[in-house]
């Protein structure tokens, strides 16, 4: 609905009453928090517009303009015209005509072309000096340009000073009353004049007139209808693409490495969540990645439901989840794209890994690191910018790489009260974490990265956006005399794992190097391949012979290979008499296995409490001994479980879902009926009825926004009833302030003792 179709209302509510089906249905789309719960009725739909809490919700979305717009509206004397306005901001009309319509759109504003009015809340929330001028004051000044050439040219300094905020200054307290045929000092004389006027002994404060006046008119010294030019450095899109998708695959394979790695050594969780410094410097140096990459890589497969914490007896492990093995069975480009979209919609702030924790309630928790994995990474605001970071990348010209800097002021314009440094500083983790993932190549945003662009792309979008760049699967390597194998593309999953197990990583990328060393092809042996399966191996997928080195390699590893061999025993018993221990291996205790090593020695994989229970059951009279022989004596124990590990989580109860079509509709026939309902009421039942707490916020609220008269049924702390009419002028925190005028003073009333509230008209 456009400003010059409004009429001139009287209060929001009424606005709102006025307003078609599609226009509510805007707002609510807009400010979904609006309809949970579902108001009754269109008053206590406005008196929800109109809380400081869904007001600071709708402006942290707004962009510099419009935040612009409502700083120049709560600056300017009420009421405030569409032209008045323009002239505030230095802008045309044009301009500022379509950006006002969204804000009356959002409910932040109210009437018309000739009268617009912000919501109190609005007011509150950009707090006491609008773009850095002062309050108002009820003086007449006459000729001010008169004034301030009396006051003399130094005196003007000190306003040049406060003309563009903050319109505070210090001074010496005054000893004395300051007139002007008294006045020294160029405050003084400012003083004297009422150009400052002061706030405290100490300080004085430029009032909002003098700062419109010395600014010519303008709140703002400069404004941006548009967001700031996305500058930087030319790129051909075709190599943009091919970089990209190189990180692509190469993310997915650092991925691979990182979680079988957890899977054979899995590290413990901390006590307070996440994985430890030590243990993430570990798994970096065996996967071949930095450790800020690696966390990164970490974090993505957690996002992804690839790992998580288990149980492992009395304590919890990092392991892969069964999901991991799922995701190894999908081909390359749905193994990516199911990690984009998983970071992409993810609340981790990744970047906070190994920084402070500067939010912690005391001084040790300052202290402590911000750990990989750990529970307090979550943060509301990271899928924000990161959708607003990707929105700045596919905004750029093609051919063009934008500069960290130049996307950072982007962003910023779009949220200007959202996060201050922590936003850019997202924004930097967001485009470094977009090239990890494979999104953009050489600082551009890739082909196959603009399906992110669209509204919720699905994981076969994607898939199918990066699948022309990604190369087909290969199953042969080329063996080569240093030792190493070059596979000259994605290997076959199972080809990868034959591999694995007999050669090390040695550099990963388009085509990813394998060495062979004695360890690794002793760790071939160790998991049960022969001499003769490593030969046939080789030379099936090899398209190159076999150097002649690496068959002597895994010969002469195979010759050491199981000369001496060790196993597990978890109990020993020995006896110098024979015969008692034959006996024993042949009376087959309950639940205990035994083997004999000597003719004196046996062993069993049980432990020493169950196997010295059995043969004290079986009527033998055994003696516990330590590891060197010396007699063991016990005494008894009393065993507990560790306590359950204290886990904390964020509230993100303030973040509302956005309302499908279907919703929108059912609360505004919702509003609509509660609308003819209240219409239907004799006005004696609205004063002899009490009314619910929801609508007499309602009405209280409306009437301080319309600065009308409002009758109210009041119980004191004694319970004694009353009923009086006054003027409200805020309702906040649980208590209405109203203007008394039977008493000409200002009054607080507990809102839970206002039993039953009603306008009252004329």
């Amino acid at each position: 609905m456009t400003t010059s179709e409004r009429s001139r209302p009287r209060t929001l509510a009424e606005a709102l009453r006025s307003w078609d089906d599609a226009a509510l249905g805007t707002l609510l789309q807009h400010r979904p928090d609006l309809a949970m719960p579902i108001p009754a009725d269109t008053s206590q739909l406005a008196a929800r517009a109109t809380t400081n809490a869904s007001a600071a919700r709708a402006i942290n979305r707004l962009d510099e303009f419009g935040v612009d717009l409502l700083e120049s509206l709560s600056a300017l004397p009420e009421p405030v015209s569409l032209t008045d306005l323009a002239a505030g901001v230095d802008q045309p009309v044009e301009t500022v005509r379509p950006r006002m319509d969204e804000l009356l759109d959002l409910a932040l504003v109210w009437g018309t072309e000739d009268d617009l009015r912000l919501i109190r809340a609005v007011h509150e929330l950009l707090g006491p000096t609008p773009a850095g001028l002062g309050p108002i004051t009820t003086r007449h000044f006459g000729d001010l340009d008169k004034l301030i050439a009396d006051a003399g040219p130094d005196a003007r300094e000190v306003l040049d000073k406060l003309t563009w905020g903050p319109p505070t200054g210090s001074v010496e307290k005054a000893e004395r009353p300051v007139t002007i045929a008294s006045a020294r000092t160029p405050v003084e004389r400012l003083l004297a004049r009422g150009l400052v006027v002061p706030r405290d002994p100490n300080t004085v404060v430029l009032p909002r007139q003098i700062g419109l006046h010395l600014r010519g008119g303008r709140v703002l010294a400069s404004t941006r209808p548009t967001p700031p030019p996305l500058d930087g450095k030319t790129v051909t899109a075709s190599i943009v693409d091919r970089a990209a998708a190189g990180a692509a695959l190469d993310l997915v394979r650092q991925v691979d490495r990182a979680l079988e790695q957890l899977g054979l050594e899995p590290p413990p969780v901390l006590r307070t969540g996440g994985i430890g410094v030590r243990e993430l410097r570990s798994l970096a140096g065996k996967i071949g990645a930095e450790e800020s990459t690696t966390g990164a890589v970490l974090e993505i497969a957690y996002a992804a439901g690839l790992v998580a914490a288990v149980e492992i007896g009395t304590s919890e492990h990092w392991l892969p989840t069964n999901a991991y093995d799922d995701w190894l069975e999908l081909d390359l480009a749905h193994r990516w794209a199911q990690l984009v979209t998983a970071w992409f919609g993810g609340m981790r702030a990744i970047g906070l890994i190994g920084r402070r924790d500067s939010g912690g309630s005391t001084a040790a928790a300052r202290e402590r690191l911000i750990n990989a994995l750990a529970p307090d990474l979550e943060r509301l605001l990271a899928p924000e910018v990161r959708v607003l970071t990707l929105n700045a990348l596919g905004e750029t010209p093609a051919g063009i790489a934008p500069s960290t800097h130049s996307v950072v002021t982007w962003v910023a314009w779009h949220r200007p009260r959202r996060g201050g440094q922590f936003r850019d500083e997202l924004v930097e983790w967001a485009i470094t974490e977009a090239a990890l993932l494979g999104l953009t190549g050489l600082g551009a945003l890739a082909t196959h990265g603009r399906p992110l662009l669209e509204q919720e792309p699905t994981v076969d979008e994607l898939a199918k956006a990066i699948s022309p760049l990604v190369p087909d699967p290969v199953s042969e390597i080329l063996l080569q005399a240093d030792l190493t194998a070059v596979a000259p593309g994605p290997l076959v999953r199972s080809v990868q794992d034959d591999l694995s197990a007999m050669a090390d990583v040695e550099s990963q990328g388009g085509a990813a190097v394998y060495r062979f060393s004695e360890g690794s092809v002793r760790r071939a042996f160790d998991l049960g391949r022969t001499a003769d399966q490593l030969h046939k191996w080789l030379a099936d997928h090899s398209r190159t012979p076999v150097p002649q080195p690496l068959t002597y390699l895994v010969d002469d590893v195979a010759r050491r290979h199981g000369v001496l061999r060790l196993g597990t025993a978890s109990t020993y018993l020995r006896c110098d008499d024979e015969d008692v221990l034959t006996q024993l291996i042949s009376s087959n205790l309950p639940g205990v296995r035994f083997r004999r090593l000597a003719p004196t020695v046996v062993v069993s994989p049980s432990p020493p409490d169950v196997v010295l229970s059995r043969l004290r059951d079986a009527g033998l009279a055994p003696l516990a001994e330590t590891f060197d022989g010396v007699v063991h004596v016990s005494t008894a124990t009393t065993r507990r479980g560790d306590p359950p590990r204290r886990r904390t989580s964020r509230d993100f109860a303030d973040s509302a879902v956005d309302l499908t079509d279907d919703q929108v509709k059912a609360v505004i026939e919702k509003v609509r009926a509660g609308d003819r309902l209240a219409a239907d009421r004799p006005a004696d039942d609205v004063a002899a009825e009490p009314t619910a707490p929801a609508e007499t916020i309602a009405v209280l609220t409306n009437a301080a926004e319309a600065h009308s008269r409002t009758w109210i049924s009041y119980v004191d702390h004694n319970g004694t009833a009353s009923e009086r009419i006054v003027e409200p002028t805020r309702v906040a925190d649980g208590w209405l302030t109203a203007y008394d005028p039977s008493t000409n003073q200002p009054h607080t009333y507990a809102l839970h003792r206002i039993s039953s509230a009603r306008a009252v008209e004329g």
